[in-house]
This record gives C-alpha cells, structure tokens and sequence, in this order.
C-alpha cells in the first residue's frame, strides 16, 4: 500500500512540475509578446529585404540608376528595410505592408514624354516573398508582364493584398486571372491600361471598388460587373460603353459612356 501511495505521489508531483512549465512557457511568450508590442521590431525579415533589393536590381538593370531613384535601399543586412522610403511595415510584427513604388523613373507624368517612355517587362515574382503585403502601388510605371507571363502569374501569392494600384502601366487581360487569384482583393485601380472585351468576375467576390477608365472592355461587362456582391464603387471613365447598367446594390458609378 505504502509502495502505490508513493507511485501515486510521485505521479501527482510530476504531472504538476509539467503544468508549471507548462505555465511559465506561456508566462514567458506572453512577456516575448508584450515586449514586441511595447517596443516595435526593430528591423525586417531578411527575405523580404532580399525581395525589395530584388526590384532596385530590376530599376538598375533597365538602364536607371537604381542608387539615386532609391537611396536609402542599401544592400548591407545591418539595414532595416522598414525605415526605407517608399516601404512602411508593421510596427509590432515588422512584416512590410505596403509598398509605394509609384512613378519609380521619377518622371514628370504631366509632360507628354511620359507617353512615350519605354515599357518595362517586369517579373513580378519579386514581390511573392511578401506574404504579408496589404497595399501594392505600381502606378504610373509603363509595367507589363514579362515576357513568358511567369511573373503575372505569381503575383496570385500575395493572399493578404487588399489594395492593388495599376494606374498607367501596360499590362492586357492575361493578368486577370492572377488578380481574381487574390483572395483578399478591395480595390483594384486598372486606370490607363491594355485591357479590352471582357472581364472575368471569378475571383473578385470580395472586391469593393474597381477603376477601369481608359480601357477597351466592350459591353458585356456590365451585367457581369453588377453580379459582384461587394462592388459598390465602379469608375468607367473614358471607356466609351454604351447602354443601360444594372446597378442595384452599387453605390457610386463614375462613367461618360451613356
């Protein structure tokens, strides 16, 4: 009897070392978390400075000098990509989340040379190893995809994107698909692009506002538009449809084309 009680007390006893470092390990994160929460990360993840390095190699391949259109993007691993400009990050999880890479040529896109600057066949693979990125603008850049459409394609990884700017690049319908790809995709700006006929709605159900001025779809989007559940916001300027647009449920349409 003695013997079982022992066993019984040395099992009791064991389960409840368990349970303390069970305790102080949760005690321990939570402090981890805590500290994170009160004093920032204090620097980025090194394959997303990789990545972002990755595009300044892409500006400098194109003949632009990458040193001057994005000074503070230093290849040193001491360098904390969050204080680069043109990125901001989460302060508590250091994750970059938006990226501003607008007008990267620094060109004045008042001038009428604008219009005639050279496309850029870009791979937009780059950005896939930033898996928390939520706003992407690559406006006003003369973007297509690259020549095999390889790099369109993986964009479709960027799963916590919500805000996708493609204003006055020359990208045509085969990105679509990669955008319907994306799965928490808000707003998606096309303004100025080679898009034309029709638009695929698969994919885009969570989508809320869409800018398609100054592109060619024909009239078949209507109908088609007007069946994605979130979209209350749609701008159809300069693209010259005509005919009636149902639009119950959508709260703002800016167009020219009654």
């Amino acid at each position: 009897m003695n013997i079982n009680k022992g066993k019984e007390w040395w099992m009791g006893a064991s389960h409840f070392q368990m349970e303390l470092a069970n305790i102080a390990k949760c005690l321990l994160l939570g402090v981890v978390i805590l500290w994170i929460q009160i004093h920032g990360n204090k620097g980025c993840f090194e394959e997303e400075r990789l990545a972002l390095l990755d595009f300044k190699a892409f500006v400098g391949s194109n003949g632009f000098d990458a040193d001057h259109l994005l000074p503070s993007w230093i290849d040193d691993p001491t360098s904390n990509c969050c204080k680069w400009e043109r990125v901001m990050c989460n302060s508590t999880t250091g994750h970059v989340t938006k990226l501003s890479l607008n007008n990267t040529r620094q060109y004045d896109i008042k001038s009428s040379s604008f219009h005639n600057e050279n496309t850029w066949y870009v791979n937009l693979s780059m950005f896939q190893q930033l898996k928390e990125l939520k706003t992407l603008n690559l406006s006003y850049n003369n973007f297509d995809c690259s020549i095999d459409d390889q790099g369109c394609e993986k964009l479709s990884k960027l799963k916590k994107l919500e805000v996708l700017d493609l204003t006055w690049n020359r990208f045509n319908n085969i990105i679509l698909p990669s955008l319907g790809a994306l799965i928490s995709l808000k707003t998606l700006i096309l303004d100025h692009n080679k898009m034309e006929g029709s638009f695929p709605i698969q994919g885009f159900q969570r989508l809320e506002e869409l800018d398609l001025t100054m592109n060619s779809f024909n009239n078949s989007i209507l109908s088609s538009l007007a069946a994605l559940p979130s979209l209350n916001t749609l701008i159809l300027a300069s693209s010259y449809m005509k005919g009636s647009f149902p639009n119950q449920g959508i709260v703002s349409i800016i167009n020219d084309y009654y």
